[in-house]
């Protein structure tokens, strides 16, 4: 039985998959574990299936599905292993990052989600974000989690069910606070993925959709003003903030290339 599962959703991520495989390949061999990697596809029309079949790391299958949760949840029945993530295919494992979790999870065979700190990916800039000391009140005020730093042992899931493929974009926040009062937390003080930043990235592109649904999805565990205020903001000057933030990261992240 393999000890970590990854899954990658994808739908027409060709120009990102690759460097996606190649850093779980990279993580794998630097632990020294055996990782099972499964990438569900959503049925991609670019180079998606050519770098799946050339490539023999990774299980895949290339399928219609009912989106990315939908596709998640497909992977995580898929797979075996007792530590599992998902890995969009648009990010990065660091290096030491699957030797960190695997031995955190060892140290506190108690713990059932193990979380790291990690970079944001643009333009080539990594910048560092730090995720903090794990509570429950902390998750209620605000998603501080950065979900392809996120491992959690299969019991979890077996236990609380799967991500609610009802939900788009806040899938993961929604789980957090779904087993946030019954788990055991252990933060790994080192940056564990790489989150990309890019303008196809499908939250960047729906960001009004993205708030509003974090702010009905919040309702259900009593959380009402602060998503209610958010939702408004990025409804009204919130996006076009964001978008000018993302232009101007970008450039100086050009800036930094020369």
């Amino acid at each position: 039985m393999p000890t970590i599962s990854i899954i990658t959703p994808s739908l027409n991520q060709g120009a990102f998959l690759g460097e996606c495989l190649g850093s779980v390949r990279q993580a794998a061999s630097f632990a020294g574990l055996d990782v099972e990697h499964v990438v569900i596809d959503g049925g991609s029309s670019d180079n998606t299936l050519d770098l799946l079949s050339g490539q023999d790391s990774a299980k895949w299958i290339s399928e219609a599905d009912d989106g990315q949760t939908d596709a998640i949840n497909k992977g995580i029945r898929m797979t075996s292993g007792g530590i599992v993530s998902y890995l969009c295919a648009d990010d990065l494992l660091e290096p030491g990052s699957l030797k960190a979790v695997h031995e955190a999870f060892s140290k506190e065979p108690g713990t059932d989600v193990v979380y790291g700190d990690a970079y944001f990916l643009e333009e080539g800039w990594k910048r560092r974000k730090h995720a903090g000391p794990f509570s429950v009140g902390r998750l209620r005020k605000v998603n501080f989690l950065f979900q392809p730093a996120v491992f959690l042992r299969r019991r979890v899931f077996e236990a609380h069910g799967l991500f609610d493929a009802e939900l788009r974009f806040c899938m993961d926040h929604e789980f957090w606070l779904r087993i946030c009062r019954d788990t055991r937390w252990t933060r790994v003080n080192e940056p564990l993925t790489s989150c990309r930043l890019h303008p196809d990235a499908k939250t960047w592109r729906q960001l009004s959709a993205a708030w509003e649904e974090s702010r009905r999805m919040q309702a259900r565990y009593g959380i009402y003003w602060r998503p209610l205020r958010d939702a408004l903001w990025m409804r009204t000057l919130g996006c076009h903030y964001y978008r000018l933030k993302r232009s101007l990261f970008a450039c100086v992240a050009k800036a930094r290339k020369t």
